[in-house]
């Protein structure tokens, strides 16, 4: 009888060491994720990877090679210092959402002093968490209006001029405001 009543208290201890280690368990996890704030930066990414597919989305759409004066086509060949590219800016604006502005360069070589300009379609201060997405384009010289910024003027056969394929980078930077 003894030994039933031993075997009988070390059962009693095995479970109140089991309940006792099961709280201080719980415990523990509980003042853990208590104390620690956990911050997900992944919710940022997800926004700028949307904005940039937004970017992408719009650059591909207004890209094609049409005379409708809303394409990044027409634009560039028209523009120099009396025309701007309204129709095209008002596309963008309605292929982005309400929550995203932008700002539109052209990047392109200077053939007379030898470096890369930038000629700003336009002229918003971005906030200073931004996406940026790029459209190359390539347009034959002879298509831009006479007086453009992108067109190479030199001394050569001016029949040969007209054929030169100039390469421009339309650069969309983005940003939520």
């Amino acid at each position: 009888m003894q030994n039933s009543l031993l075997q009988c208290g070390n059962a009693q201890l095995f479970t109140l060491e089991g309940v006792i280690a099961a709280i201080i368990i719980l415990g523990v996890t509980y003042f853990l994720f208590q104390s620690t704030m956990i911050i997900s930066p992944i919710s940022d990414e997800i926004v700028f990877v949307q904005i940039k597919q937004y970017g992408e989305d719009a650059l591909r759409v207004l890209s094609m090679d049409t005379q409708t004066e809303d394409t990044l086509y027409y634009a560039l060949t028209h523009l120099n210092d009396s025309y701007t590219p309204d129709e095209l800016i008002k596309s963008i604006k309605k292929i982005l959402p309400d929550y995203v502005d932008f700002n539109l360069q052209v990047y392109f070589v200077n053939y007379t002093s030898n470096k890369i300009e930038v000629y700003n379609i336009t002229n918003k201060v971005p906030t200073s968490t931004t996406v940026v997405v790029s459209k190359y384009i390539v347009i034959r010289n002879g298509q831009f209006v006479e007086d453009s910024p992108f067109r190479v003027r030199s001394s050569g056969v001016e029949g040969v001029n007209r054929d030169i394929p100039i390469l421009l980078e339309v650069r969309l930077t983005l940003w939520r405001i």
